[in-house]
């Protein structure tokens, strides 16, 4: 994988590293990439979103080689309004660049060839005097252009003092402001609602258990945007600071189902209840099933995830690979290959259970077992 642009957004030193240390206490900002994910995912178009590297969310327009991004800084505002005021306000004096739009403008400085956007986005408007007279708190989107010439030369005297005019200033005309649809009061509420829009527009026939799948998927937004060694090249970028069409495809993949744990269960239930499994054996299996598919959600669990794996790969091995014809020979066989490793870590009703639901959930099992 090659692309100038990606070596250059790696190669060149990050402002801060503040944003991943602090982003701890700001859902609101994973919240709202989660929404854009869904939103890049179903348009079905090419895209990688970066977390806190150079900025808040960077989203460029490919995986492999990108020829441009937007470039985002995500904020909230309670209570009132934003102005051009607050937004060119600098923490130092002696330092413009740390306003809100300076600290945006600076990505177009840094990449002027490919900042597509600068795109400032809150759960609040912009409260000003447009060009044309209209208020932009009735908008939901404002660009620098509709501005009135005041704000604009306002912003353009912070952000480029010594040129001559504000429209000479190329960078400007990519700046946008808006107020997104995520409320502070709800934001996960909301971002809950829009992954049910997603699955049931893209994936009807399948059954999720929406928790689960918005923890799982803001989990490992969390922890690509928290990390915070230093990043040496374009492999650990996508390794540990970014989502790409590919690997959001995978996470969606993850959580599908089409058949839901309940009707999981009831089969498994049947069937070991056909093998003389006990009411108490049952009960104990159904325990650590549960567990299992809780435990399987968490990405940020690399045991598990490991584990997982190692149990997928010798259920398909015992069921392509042998006579079994019950899901205990089955069972034995697996354990017998996974016991040894995994005993420290899960006990055997745990590896039964977990041994159980990938046999159960694998659509190819019930035809030919």
């Amino acid at each position: 994988m090659s692309s100038n642009f990606l070596k250059s957004f790696v190669a060149k030193p990050v402002r801060e590293k503040s944003g991943s240390r602090s982003s701890n206490r700001f859902d609101y900002q994973k919240n709202w990439s989660l929404c854009e994910l869904l939103e890049l995912h179903a348009a079905n178009n090419e895209y990688l979103m970066v977390f806190e590297h150079h900025d808040d969310v960077v989203v460029f327009d490919s995986h492999s080689s990108p020829s441009s991004a937007i470039f985002y800084q995500v904020k909230t505002k309670m209570p009132g309004n934003w102005t051009v005021g607050s937004l060119t306000k600098s923490k130092s004096k002696d330092d413009s660049s740390q306003s809100i739009l300076g600290k945006l403008y600076s990505n177009h400085v840094e990449f002027s060839d490919y900042a597509k956007q600068l795109v400032f986005t809150s759960n609040t408007g912009l409260s000003a005097k447009l060009r044309n007279g209209d208020k932009s708190i009735d908008l939901g989107q404002v660009s620098f252009s509709q501005l009135s010439d005041k704000d604009k030369e306002k912003i353009q005297s912070l952000i480029e003092p010594d040129e001559q005019n504000y429209c000479d200033v190329e960078g400007l005309s990519k700046i946008l402001i808006e107020q997104n649809d995520l409320r502070v009061a709800d934001h996960t509420a909301i971002t809950k609602g829009k992954l049910v829009e997603f699955f049931e527009k893209l994936h009807p026939d399948c059954h999720v258990h929406i928790s689960l799948v918005y923890k799982t998927f803001f989990d490992e937004i969390r922890r690509k945007t928290n990390y915070e060694e230093d990043i040496a090249g374009i492999d650990e970028l996508l390794e540990h600071k970014s989502i790409g069409r590919e690997s959001f495809s995978g996470m969606v993949n993850t959580v599908l189902q089409k058949r839901n744990d309940n009707d999981l269960w009831a089969e498994a239930n049947h069937r070991l209840s056909l093998e003389g499994f006990s009411f108490l054996e049952l009960k104990n299996v159904r325990m650590n099933w549960r567990q299992y598919i809780v435990d399987r959600m968490n990405v940020e669990d690399e045991l598990h995830i490991d584990f997982r794996e190692v149990i997928q790969k010798e259920v398909g091995k015992a069921i392509s690979g042998s006579n079994v014809g019950t899901f205990k020979s089955l069972r034995d066989e697996v354990i017998g290959q996974v016991a040894n490793s995994y005993e420290n870590d899960f006990n055997k009703a745990y590896i039964q259970a977990a041994i159980l639901y990938e046999v159960m959930k694998d659509d190819s099992v019930p035809a030919s077992h």
